[in-house]
């Protein structure tokens, strides 16, 4: 069936201005849906405006802009489409509109944290026109939060789709001369769930004399607890660097001056910068969390969340491993053209349910 697909995506967010930025500004999205049309699927995005209804072409693909709910429900209803693929978990009363649509639903998880009160309730509500869902980590365990607080139901249908491949927009950049052997980037911001205190504890018992750990970060919010833990330690204070944030275009520098990408987050969505890392050849050193699990697979090291002990094992673990085996499952499994071939199964499967 996938020859003949034709999908309606759907953005809810409600946009502003030129429709032109607007596109410049989904980056993921307009990647994702050029994959879908290489692939041969017909993919129409519907977004909402707070402007004139207009449209615009790229890439063998329209993007239609509309000024309501009820707007955006009918023109995917004439598009007659196969699948109907919306971005998001929430959005309700658009969702109670779609359903309305002789086509399947499927929902994109986005990093949303699971709905509470009045969200919750309303989901419920339009869940059962729901085909099914798509996550990053869906067999990883990245539902069971969800079905847990009653908001997916146990055995919706789930399918396995990677929220993004690499967005580097250089990968070839020369190496940022990171010292070390090895070096160790970690790259988030300085937050109580991405835990940078943790891996400043799990790089100071970590036997790896000569290594050092340079942590890149924007939302400084735990810098001088960050800074009080490194300067504690005298072994510490020459060898773990806090730099300030560099611009996305100047990233694959770093990740390629890396060998070992550490990230101790509690909880992610997906995995933007450990995408990027692994396309730039970094040995992933990663909480065991649903997304990175599904991301990593067995490449690099993991370790349980908040486990700084474990951490620092995978870490020495990681130091001798090759960064090869991070390209190629980067160019086999993290590419672009795999989001797309997981979105075309998970199409088929729904489409072919409904006939």
């Amino acid at each position: 069936m996938s020859d003949a697909l034709r999908v309606a995506m759907v953005m809810p967010p409600i946009t502003a201005g030129r429709f032109d930025d607007v596109v410049d500004g989904w980056p993921t999205v307009t990647s994702t849906v050029e994959g879908l049309h290489r692939a041969g699927v017909e993919v129409t995005v519907h977004g909402r405006t707070s402007e004139a209804e207009g449209s615009l072409e790229r890439g063998g693909v329209r993007y239609r802009f509309h000024p309501s709910d009820a707007a955006l429900a009918a023109a995917v209803s004439a598009d007659r489409p196969n699948v109907v693929h919306v971005h998001g978990l929430g959005w309700t009363r658009l969702l109670r509109r779609l359903a309305k649509v002789q086509a399947p639903l499927l929902l994109q998880h986005h990093g949303e944290p699971v709905f509470s009160g009045r969200a919750r309730v309303g989901h419920r509500w339009v869940r059962r026109s729901v085909a099914g869902y798509l996550f990053t980590g869906a067999a990883e365990g990245q539902v069971q939060p969800w079905i847990d607080a009653g908001v997916i139901e146990p055995g919706a249908p789930l399918f396995e789709v990677l929220e993004a491949a690499s967005m580097l927009p250089d990968p070839e950049q020369a190496p940022e001369p990171l010292a070390g052997a090895p070096a160790v980037l970690w790259v988030g911001r300085l937050i109580a769930g991405k835990d940078p205190l943790n891996a400043v504890e799990a790089f100071a018992l970590a036997a790896l004399p000569d290594a050092q750990l340079h942590m890149l970060a924007t939302d400084r919010t735990m810098e001088a607890e960050v800074r009080a833990r490194i300067a504690a330690t005298a072994s510490l204070r020459d060898r773990v660097h806090l730099h300030a944030a560099v611009p996305h275009q100047r990233m694959a520098a770093w990740y390629r001056g890396a060998h070992i990408y550490f990230s101790t987050s509690h909880r992610e969505g997906s995995g933007y910068s450990l995408i990027e890392a692994m396309a730039c050849g970094c040995v992933p050193v990663v909480s065991a969390i649903p997304p990175h699990r599904a991301i990593a697979g067995d490449v690099g090291a993991q370790f349980p969340v908040a486990d700084a002990p474990a951490a620092a094992k995978a870490l020495e673990n990681a130091s001798w491993r090759s960064g090869e085996p991070s390209l190629e499952r980067s160019r086999i499994v993290l590419s672009w053209e795999h989001v797309a071939g997981q979105l075309v199964a998970a199409y088929d499967t729904v489409a072919r349910r409904r006939d």
